[in-house]
C-alpha cells in the first residue's frame, strides 16, 4: 500500500524525464502534479502543438487488464477534448473521445496551413486503437460545420459528416482489418460523398464525388469547373479517385 501511494504521488515530470524516449515524435511541456492526477501545459507532435492545458486522472481499476488508463480533459478554443486513454502493450487505446477544433488549426497540425479552408470540426470517437502510432481499429463520427473556401471572400461549402468504422478481413483470410470512412453531406451548397479506405500496410484509396447543388453560388460552380477535376458525369458529379501509400 505504501508503494502504491508513493507511485500515485510520484512527480510526473521526474518520471517523464527518466523514461521518455529521447527521439520520440511526441513532446510534453510544463508537467505538473503526480501520476494519479496532474496537468501539462502543452503536448506537441514533431514540434507542432497539438493541445494545451491537458489534465489527467489515473484510473487504477483497469490495471488488472494490464492497462494504464487515464481520463483526459482539456484544451483551448483551437482544440479541446475529453475521453479516456489506455496505454497497453504495443500501443494506445482511446475511447469515449469527444471534442472540437477549428479547421484552420487542424490543417496546421497536419502540415497544411496554406490550404484556404475554415470551419469547425467536431468528433465523437467511441474507440480508436493506435498501434505504433497508426490506427488499427476505429468506431465513431466526425463532422465539419460551416466549412468554407477561405481565399478572398469566404465561399460557404456546407456541413459534412464522416462515419469511421473497422472492416474485418475478407472471409477465409487471416489478414488484419482495415479502416473505412464514409463521407456524406448534411447541408449546404456542395453535395459531397464517397468512401476512403485505409489498410494496415498504410496503403489507401478513395472514391469521392462532388457537385454544386442547383441553388449554389455560381462562384462555386466556377471553382469546381476550374479546379482540374476533369469532366462531370451525366448527373453533374465530379469524381476524385486515387490510391497510394502513406509514409512510415
Amino acid at each position: 500500500m505504501f508503494l502504491w501511494t508513493l507511485l500515485l504521488h510520484a512527480p510526473a515530470a521526474v518520471l517523464y524525464a527518466w523514461f521518455a524516449p529521447k527521439a520520440a515524435p511526441v513532446q510534453v511541456y510544463g508537467i505538473e502534479g503526480g501520476v494519479g492526477e496532474g496537468r501539462l501545459q502543452s503536448l506537441a507532435l514533431n514540434g507542432r502543438t497539438l493541445i494545451q492545458n491537458l489534465r489527467w486522472s489515473f484510473q487504477p481499476w483497469w490495471l488488472p487488464l494490464l492497462r494504464a488508463s487515464f481520463h483526459l480533459d482539456g484544451g483551448n478554443q483551437d482544440l479541446n477534448l475529453k475521453g479516456r486513454a489506455a496505454f497497453v502493450i504495443g500501443g494506445i487505446n482511446l475511447s469515449s473521445l469527444q471534442g472540437s477544433a477549428g479547421v484552420k488549426s487542424l490543417l496546421g497540425l497536419g502540415g497544411f496551413p496554406f490550404l484556404p479552408a475554415d470551419g469547425l470540426a467536431r468528433f465523437d470517437i467511441d474507440s480508436l486503437k493506435l498501434r505504433h502510432g497508426f490506427p488499427a481499429a476505429v468506431s465513431g463520427t466526425a463532422e465539419l460545420h460551416s466549412l468554407s473556401f477561405a481565399m478572398g471572400q469566404p465561399m460557404p461549402l456546407g456541413d459534412f459528416k464522416a462515419t469511421l468504422s473497422t472492416v474485418p478481413a475478407a472471409a477465409g483470410t487471416s489478414g488484419p482489418p482495415s479502416i473505412k470512412v464514409v463521407i456524406e453531406t448534411l447541408g449546404g451548397p456542395l453535395d459531397a460523398g464517397g468512401e476512403v479506405h485505409l489498410q494496415a500496410d498504410r496503403s489507401y484509396d478513395y472514391d469521392l464525388q462532388l457537385k454544386a447543388k442547383d441553388n449554389a453560388d455560381p462562384n462555386l460552380r466556377n471553382l469546381l469547373q476550374s479546379g482540374g477535376l476533369g469532366q462531370p458525369d451525366t448527373r453533374g458529379y465530379y469524381h476524385l479517385r486515387n490510391r497510394g501509400q502513406l509514409p512510415g
